[in-house]
């Protein structure tokens, strides 16, 4: 597999520190581009003019302290190291937005777990963006989505899901998804259905919801299992559409489809009525 190269901000201002840090990353020949910030100032003015995947910076610097890097530093992991085990101090650091809070060891073993750190913080980051991506994705899309565990209960819903049943978010979540059904005792048998017509002479299968005022509306459903990594099923995806305009549509080209057909039943009949007068004056 490729090495990733990192672009690495190291803050440190005790001069042994980072060479220390400079000879572990060379002698062990470690992915990453480093540069150097002795002090707060300094990090500060590199983190201006610069992009970075991961900051790692000492907690006690000479002009200030990590927690002055971490107001500063917006969606870059950062890595908070320090020479004293203080649990509140890493409280706060996580608190404040730090990825992770190492302690230096006099035989500097912590440089050994930077490398694995720094690799989970970017994984770490790299998921979030996905996830935040996804979720944008379902919170924007104009279809119902809800996500139900496999006892049938609602735990999300989208914004275009409340639009369209008419539930708030507080309202919907903790329910059974027999509450979108029309019925008491609803089964995959017995639920309302029909056929609609799509493109050409296929047809697919469409189902009544109702809402949360108890009107009931036409939809198109699909559902999916969401596994685990074990392949364990855990939950199920519904994505809905509300199809009422459609259904409307359709409903108007049959009526005039069946007005048009009378309309040429009549004609034709006229004709002939027409056609046999004809032939007896003849």
């Amino acid at each position: 597999m490729e090495n990733t190269r990192y672009k690495v901000l190291f803050i440190e201002d005790n001069k042994l520190d980072q060479m220390a840090f400079k000879r572990f990353v060379d002698e062990n020949d470690i992915s990453y581009d480093y540069t150097i910030a002795g002090s707060v100032k300094e990090a500060l003015q590199v983190l201006n003019c610069n992009q970075f995947d991961i900051v790692i910076t000492d907690h006690e610097l000479g002009d200030g302290t990590a927690f002055e890097i971490l107001k500063s530093v917006k969606d870059i992991p950062v890595i908070v190291v320090t020479g004293a085990g203080d649990e509140d101090t890493a409280i706060k650091a996580w608190k404040d937005g730090a990825y992770d809070y190492l302690i230096k060891d006099l035989d500097q073993n912590y440089l050994k777990a930077i490398t694995i750190t720094v690799e989970n913080a970017i994984s770490h980051k790299k998921a979030n963006k996905k996830l935040q991506l996804l979720s944008g994705a379902v919170m924007s899309t104009d279809d119902s989505i809800y996500i139900a565990d496999m006892q049938g209960n609602i735990i999300f819903v989208n914004k275009a899901f409340c639009k369209t049943y008419g539930y708030k978010e507080d309202e919907i979540l903790g329910k059974n998804n027999t509450v979108l059904w029309i019925g008491k005792h609803q089964t995959e048998n017995t639920r309302s259905v029909f056929q609609t017509r799509t493109v050409g002479s296929s047809w697919e299968v469409g189902f009544y919801h109702k809402r949360k005022d108890d009107s009931v509306f036409p939809i198109s459903l699909s559902r999916s299992t969401i596994k685990d990594s074990n392949g364990n099923e855990v939950a199920i995806v519904g994505v809905s559409r509300d199809i009422s305009e459609r259904i409307l549509i359709e409903d108007e080209l049959r009526t005039e489809n069946q007005n048009l057909k009378n309309q040429i039943r009549e004609l034709e009949k006229r004709l002939g009525i027409e056609h046999s007068c004809t032939a007896t004056d003849a």
